[in-house]
């Protein structure tokens, strides 16, 4: 793997409450695009997964090898992470990762809202 583009590590964190907010970016992009967002669930108090998705946060070439299925097994591995720490989860995602929100959404229906955006 290529080196990191500052500001696109991913994010865990565990928050005080019985909420948590996985936290998804879009296709070519990284964990920088979403981080206020992420950042702003954590100042509440919530519990986080913000993944960095296969192939992103590097260069273009890191990308090319990945597939759908990557992503989306990301996804449902945060979900589950985060499920198991949080009574009611949230799923926020950007372009690409409002589509993730939804197959998590779909593949788990005791989620307790989707954001697309």
């Amino acid at each position: 793997m290529t080196t990191l583009i500052p500001g696109a590590e991913p994010m865990s964190h565990r928050g005080s409450g019985a909420h948590g907010a996985l936290v998804l970016h879009g296709f070519t992009g990284n964990c920088g695009s979403m981080r206020i967002l992420a950042e702003a669930f954590v100042a509440a108090g919530w519990h986080v997964e913000m993944p960095l998705l296969p192939g992103h946060g590097t260069e273009v070439a890191d990308m090319l090898p990945t597939r759908w299925a990557d992503w989306a097994g990301a996804a449902d591995a945060a979900y589950r992470a985060l499920a198991s720490r949080a009574d009611k989860v949230v799923v926020v995602g950007l372009s690409m990762g409002g589509a993730l929100s939804l197959r998590v959404g779909a593949d788990h229906p005791e989620v307790a809202g989707l954001v697309c955006i």
